[in-house]
């Protein structure tokens, strides 16, 4: 072989070699920019589901809503989601291009205009065409989110390709819709209205005033609640204090843990108390042994005794069971407070055990201290029949309303039918105000 003929072979073999590089890195980089275009899509479709219920929410609520202030505040809120909603869909769509945006962001677009109208009426009741128009958006989001659904949970698990191919069916299906109409209608206008005010917390904690203690009689506070959970092992047990710190509700608070005399950690669980002698919440820290569970399954009723046994040990206070739950492998048991027939929902303590094992999986009383010190109303001022001739005209009003607190309120929650996703209307018992919606999209 002569030297033209290795030279053409060497300069074919440097091509070959070049091309399959170039070849690579240019597979990477399309990789990379699907993977990216990937993790927005899953990205953009989380906010736009958060905001899309936001403002399923609130139109839902100003279909509640017994007088034409509240239905204005309601809407106004409606209309800022939708802002949202459009903002992120603007930004997004410079990196991104679905089939379903042109009809999502024209729906929304009109949607927002159109709701103006409704906003600006002062009637108690809408009329056929701004409650027709209404059901029009309501049915949009219902029809996107399990498209936005699946985008969000298959985001990082599949093709881009797949993503493309939610899309376009959720522009089938949501080409099928009546559009909002925008026509004819009043002039738009914008209102002003904060529902949730920011209020500063007040100085000092909710255990402000109460004795104190050191950190050995607080260990042994810790050792009393966990009862058997930390009663076990061989060899001597010491309770320990792991970590400390400042909350800003709670002031001083202290972690504890269960050791052998080596100092090595026996029991998975860590227990959180105040500076004045409260247990906070007790988690679990890795997985549980078999030794360290009760090594057999249990059901809902051996939970509660089990979960009542606790409760005894960790307040004067005897709260109410109004919530027991199994999900999955774990079984979810709630207490309130009810106090003069009133129930006070925010002030919960959950637990939750492993069905499996019978082991204790957590225990959480924050809410319930969150609301430790506040004084709530208790005396009704109206009746139920008064409380329930200030419901709107859209919705029906069934079974016997009781009375609870409601965003620290005492209300009437009357359960009701008539408006699609709402459960319960909530009537202040002192003053017959609205106070809110329980909605479920």
């Amino acid at each position: 072989m002569n030297f033209l003929s290795k030279s053409i072979i060497g300069l074919l073999c440097v091509t070959t070699f070049a091309g399959a590089y170039y070849s690579y890195k240019e597979h990477q980089h399309n990789r990379q920019w699907e993977q990216q275009q990937q993790r927005n899509a899953q990205y953009w479709s989380q906010i736009q589901s958060i905001y899309l219920r936001n403002f399923d929410y609130a139109l839902a609520e100003s279909l509640a809503a017994p007088t034409f202030a509240n239905r204005q505040a309601a809407l106004q809120s409606a209309i800022e989601n939708a802002n949202f909603i459009l903002q992120f869909e603007t930004s997004a769509s410079a990196t991104m291009n679905f089939p379903s945006w042109p009809l999502y962001e024209s729906f929304i677009t009109n949607g927002s205009h159109y709701l103006a109208y409704p906003a600006s009426e002062k009637k108690l009741s809408l009329n056929p065409d701004q409650l027709e128009q209404i059901q029009r958006m309501r049915k949009f989001v219902r029809t996107a989110m399990p498209y936005l659904d699946q985008m969000r949970e298959k985001g990082y698990d599949t093709s881009l390709s797949d993503i493309q191919r939610i899309s376009t069916a959720m522009e089938g299906a949501l080409s099928q819709l009546d559009s909002v109409s925008t026509y004819g209608n009043k002039a738009f206008n914008e209102f002003l209205y904060n529902q949730n005010p920011y209020i500063p917390t007040k100085p000092g904690t909710v255990f402000a005033g109460e004795t104190s203690y050191t950190a050995t009689e607080l260990a042994a506070k810790a050792k009393t609640f966990m009862g058997e959970a930390w009663n076990k092992g061989a060899g001597k047990q010491i309770v320990n204090m792991v970590s400390g710190g400042i909350s800003p509700q709670f002031g001083e608070v202290m972690d504890f843990k269960l050791s052998n005399t080596d100092g090595k950690q026996t029991s998975p669980y860590i227990a959180k108390l105040s500076k004045s002698g409260h247990v906070l919440r007790v988690t679990r820290h890795g997985s549980t042994s078999e030794k360290a569970a009760l090594q057999q399954s249990i059901d809902l009723k051996q939970a509660i005794a089990v979960a009542d046994t606790w409760m005894a040990r960790w307040s004067d206070e005897r709260l109410t069971l109004v919530a027991k739950e199994i999900k999955d492998t774990s079984i979810h048991i709630t207490y309130i407070p009810v106090r003069k027939q009133v129930s006070i929902p925010q002030m919960q303590v959950v637990w939750v055990f492993d069905r499996r094992t019978g082991a204790l999986k957590s225990f959480d009383a924050y809410n319930y201290f969150y609301n430790y010190n506040k004084t709530f109303p208790l005396h009704p001022k109206l009746t139920a029949e008064q409380a329930s001739e200030q419901l709107g005209p859209n919705v029906n009003a069934s079974g016997k309303p009781k009375l609870e607190i409601h965003n620290s309120k005492l209300v009437y929650a009357f359960s009701v039918t008539g408006i699609e996703g709402v459960s319960h209307v909530y009537v202040n018992a002192l003053t017959g105000a609205d106070e809110g919606i329980d909605y479920n999209l």
